[in-house]
């Protein structure tokens, strides 16, 4: 079983790779879609932080898997965001 304090450090850790993550999609759209490699480890760091989520939600109570699974759609969505942020750069080329 999953800890409440184990539950909410990881939620911390995922607000804050979103929020490194938004402040790299805003620098790169002000940029004109210049992507950098503090843009590619927000990146990696989203991408880690799903496995996390993944790796904890398989030992957690019902509620905390509700928690964790809206925390994981946020990362989910981050990580599109930036995806297609690479996309558009590479059509824009």
């Amino acid at each position: 079983m999953a800890t409440r304090e184990s539950v909410d450090n990881l939620i911390s850790q995922a607000n804050a790779c979103i929020s490194e993550a938004e402040n790299q999609l805003d620098i790169t759209n002000r940029n004109g879609y210049e992507i950098d490699s503090a843009y590619s480890e927000a990146q990696r760091k989203l991408a880690d932080m799903e496995q996390e989520i993944q790796k904890l939600m398989d030992s957690a109570s019902h509620q905390q898997r509700d928690q964790l699974h809206r925390v994981h759609l946020a990362v989910s969505q981050h990580m599109n965001d930036m995806v297609l942020d690479r996309i558009q750069m590479d059509q824009s080329e």
